[in-house]
């Protein structure tokens, strides 16, 4: 299956490489993973795939459709890992042909709002946002331009508009002094950056305002839905937002969307080393945009129904399947499995879209053939032109839909990791689900476990035998889950339905 090519004539030919690409939203499993340190059992409401995906590096097929955003379909069937019940899985990925460089990136217009509210001062997040901003300044270019605003029960503006080329040493002195004390008026404070951002505001520039708090609104206006309508209000005159979380007790829900509806990242800060993967490398490269008003819709086949779709907070269901629109879409910086930072941190494998669909389990006295399954159509404009770039891909399945091999079918061995990933991502969900709201935590824990067993079978073959990194850490995570659980309830875990083959695709 693989890449489809555009309409329209192909623009010149960009610099050959594979980079993935990044539709925004979530970008960690940060917030899970404080959870778990703190001895907390998350919710399903405390993390989403989206996230979960971004800590996953998908190594798509080549980018040869001739455009600069090639649409990549993958197709994978085999049981789940849960309960063995089918499990037709759609891998919908987006790379490029260019090479991922920030230094080439367009110049900012930069507003970064801090909290520096009472409770920054625990566990030592005011230092985190101190060493996270100096690292910011250090990336950031002459030519680029930068507001610093803080907030607690007032908003003040510490570094006007301006030029970073003459400003370099003031800001730093400037970061290297901010204090914390005080209530959060997180309205006034994300006013304060969104005016500075649009007052500045230049369309040959990426014009965005950087957010970082710990806590809820708790002066000024603090109705949530009111800050949403503020901020919609500024991203609809052109400036995005990128948010940054810290600490356990801030509004998870506000923070990531506020991200989601300016076009831009949510990232959780959990700990020193996820200080220098965000702010030294992620914020480099969410401004470069490698396309505009990207769509994508698909259709479910005439042998199948769309069932559910992970991945992105934009996705719409429709009739017959749904639909993405994502203002711009972003070059993801992380190129391989064990392209990992120190601390195990692993956000920038770019955007999954994993499509759930199930066939028509009626045989119709067919032939063996070439099931049609779905149909994909994917629209973006080109930067700088009014070009417009269509993309059909069609997806078929290689025999009669309600066939299920035991071993799988796969596209290839790319999809294979995907179709580990989402049972893992769903295995969670159901676990926590199982935990907190049906009280079955012999269950819980008994899904953990199979989810293990399937997760390590699967990784002692991934990458010819090499192991996959991303999978190493994933069970850690699982391992932790389980360690808490056992911690708090010693019923003995439910194994009676454990697979005696955990991943019989090898």
């Amino acid at each position: 299956m693989g890449g489809a090519g555009g309409a329209g004539g192909a623009g010149p030919e960009p610099p050959r490489g594979n980079t993935n690409i990044n539709l925004g939203g979530a970008q960690d499993m940060g917030y899970f993973r404080r959870l778990l340190d703190d001895g907390i059992i998350p919710t399903s409401e405390d993390f989403e795939a989206a996230g979960f995906f971004a800590e996953h590096h998908t190594p798509l097929p080549e980018p040869d459709c001739g455009e600069r955003v090639c649409v990549q379909a993958m197709l994978g069937v085999m049981g789940n890992l849960i309960n063995g019940n089918n499990c037709t899985m759609l891998q919908i990925g987006l790379n490029s042909p260019i090479v991922a460089d920030p230094g080439s990136r367009p110049p900012l217009n930069l507003s970064v709002v801090v909290d520096v509210s009472g409770s920054m001062r625990d566990a030592g997040k005011i230092d985190f946002v101190r060493q996270g901003l100096e690292q910011l300044i250090d990336a950031l270019h002459d030519d680029d331009q930068v507001a610093l605003i803080t907030y607690s029960s007032d908003a003040t503006v510490l570094f006007e508009m301006a030029a970073l080329r003459d400003g370099r040493n003031q800001l730093r002195s400037l970061v290297r002094r901010i204090d914390a004390g005080g209530a959060t008026n997180l309205f006034e404070g994300l006013e304060s950056g969104f005016r500075q951002s649009l007052g500045a505001y230049d369309s040959g520039r990426q014009n965005r305002l950087i957010l970082l708090s710990d806590g809820n609104p708790t002066a000024g206006i603090t109705n949530t839905d009111a800050i949403m309508a503020m901020s919609r209000a500024f991203n609809s005159e052109g400036v995005g937002i990128t948010s940054v979380g810290l600490g356990t007790d801030f509004n998870y829900e506000l923070m990531r969307g506020l991200a989601e509806q300016g076009d831009g990242n949510y990232y959780f800060v959990e700990d020193a080393a996820a200080v220098d993967e965000v702010f030294s490398q992620e914020i480099s490269y969410f401004t470069v945009p490698v396309a505009f008003d990207l769509e994508l819709e698909l259709s479910a086949g005439s042998d199948y129904r769309f069932v559910r779709a992970h991945g992105s907070s934009f996705w719409e269901d429709t009739a017959d399947g749904g639909r993405l629109s994502v203002p711009s879409v972003f070059l993801a910086h992380r190129v391989s499995h064990d392209d990992v930072e120190p601390g195990g941190g692993r956000r920038g494998g770019g955007s999954a879209l994993l499509i759930e669909l199930m066939p028509d389990v009626t045989p119709d006295g067919r032939e063996p053939g070439e099931a049609r399954v779905a149909e994909i159509t994917a629209r973006f404009r080109e930067p700088g032109s009014d070009r417009i770039v269509e993309a059909h891909v069609p997806v078929l399945y290689p025999g009669l839909p309600w066939e299920v091999r035991r071993q799988g079918f796969f596209d290839n061995r790319i999809v294979e990791k995907s179709f580990v990933m989402l049972n893992i991502y769903v295995g969670l969900v159901n676990a926590v689900d199982m935990w907190h709201l049906e009280r079955d935590r012999a269950g819980a824990m008994g899904l953990i476990l199979r989810l293990i067993a399937a997760v390590e079978d699967y990784e002692d073959s991934a990458n010819e035998g090499e192991g996959d990194v991303d999978m190493q850490l994933d069970v850690e995570l699982l391992d932790q889950l389980l360690a808490l659980m056992r911690a708090q309830d010693d019923t003995e875990p439910d194994v009676s339905d454990m697979p005696e083959d955990p991943w019989p695709a090898d």
